[in-house]
């Protein structure tokens, strides 16, 4: 598994005067998809999401779109860390890896979560880290790298680096979009987070991060404009896309992107609370949560998870 370094890129001697091109977004457009679907508390509660110090992570809707893996990362609390395998036509959940424990302290990903989900047919594989207490008393507890496939139904499996098949081990290591930062690196733009930065067609597009963690999602083509999309927290880090789209989260709810168009769509019933989970470009299928309810129209309170068709 590939880890990739998250530390804010320190100032570079080079004046920010290019960022004085930068180019004002567009108004966004209001979109209406059929009602959203929600997944029943009941699996919120099993899988941990109805604590408030639990926070949905990597996630991934199967081929056939019938399963959501999703990973549960509770942090320090004693719930620790899970992936999940809900069935979205029973909605019920079943354990895609053993409990991994505590998040890792020394971990160096921020738009990363460390944890990677991949599904080759109706096998899930999981890239991760777990837990390991030290083999002698005192020594600290240390994180291991560990892999597990799981097909529903059945028990996970743990495996070796080298029982993960050719196509989803090169899946894991060059994920869609996804490269090194040395390979290139936003010239005029010295905040980039080192694994927020995607490389979508003729698309350069990166997360940035000031020394007041103002976080702004940026895109450019080639030497061009620089385009501020949104700015805000480190939501923006549930950031989801495909060939040609970004989804994220807004002060106006979750926004659908086109990057060649340049136009940038509202769900309407969305609100800034809403947070995307996972996106399936083939079948448009969004996860999301919210805290007003899939419809938007209940008063604050607690996490639901939802699902919604986009047009």
């Amino acid at each position: 598994m590939v880890k990739l370094l998250s530390h804010r890129l320190n100032w570079l001697p080079a004046t920010l005067m290019a960022l004085g091109m930068t180019a004002l977004p567009a108004l966004a457009h209001d979109s209406a998809p059929a009602a959203p679907s929600t997944i029943p508390d009941a699996v919120l509660r099993q899988i941990g999401l109805t604590n408030a110090n639990c926070n949905p992570g990597k996630a991934a809707f199967s081929d056939d779109g019938k399963r959501l893996a999703l990973n549960v990362d509770c942090g320090e609390s004693r719930l620790g860390r899970r992936v999940w395998i809900i069935d979205l036509s029973s909605s019920t959940a079943t354990p895609a890896t053993p409990p991994l424990g505590a998040s890792d302290p020394n971990g160096e990903t921020i738009v990363q979560d460390g944890t990677e989900v991949q599904w080759s047919g109706d096998t899930l594989y999981v890239a991760t880290s777990m837990e390991t207490r030290a083999a002698r008393k005192g020594d600290p507890a240390y994180w291991q790298e560990r892999y597990f496939s799981v097909r529903p139904g059945q028990a996970p499996k743990a495996l070796r680096q080298q029982q993960i098949p050719g196509s989803v081990k090169a899946k894991f290591e060059h994920p869609f979009g996804r490269f090194p930062v040395e390979e290139v690196l936003p010239d005029t733009d010295n905040n980039v987070v080192a694994d927020g930065i995607f490389r979508i067609g003729k698309h350069l597009v990166w997360i940035s991060s000031d020394a007041n963690d103002r976080v702004t999602l940026r895109t450019r083509v080639g030497k061009g404009a620089i385009r501020d999309l949104a700015s805000g927290g480190w939501e923006l880090s549930s950031l989801q896309y495909d060939s040609r789209r970004l989804i994220y989260p807004s002060r106006n709810g979750i926004i659908v992107f086109d990057l060649d168009a340049g136009q940038p769509t509202r769900i309407t019933f969305t609100h800034a609370d809403a947070r995307p989970v996972a996106w399936q470009p083939s079948s448009h299928s969004l996860s999301y949560t919210a805290t007003r309810g899939c419809d938007g129209k209940a008063q604050p309170g607690n996490r639901v998870l939802c699902l919604l068709v986009v047009p």
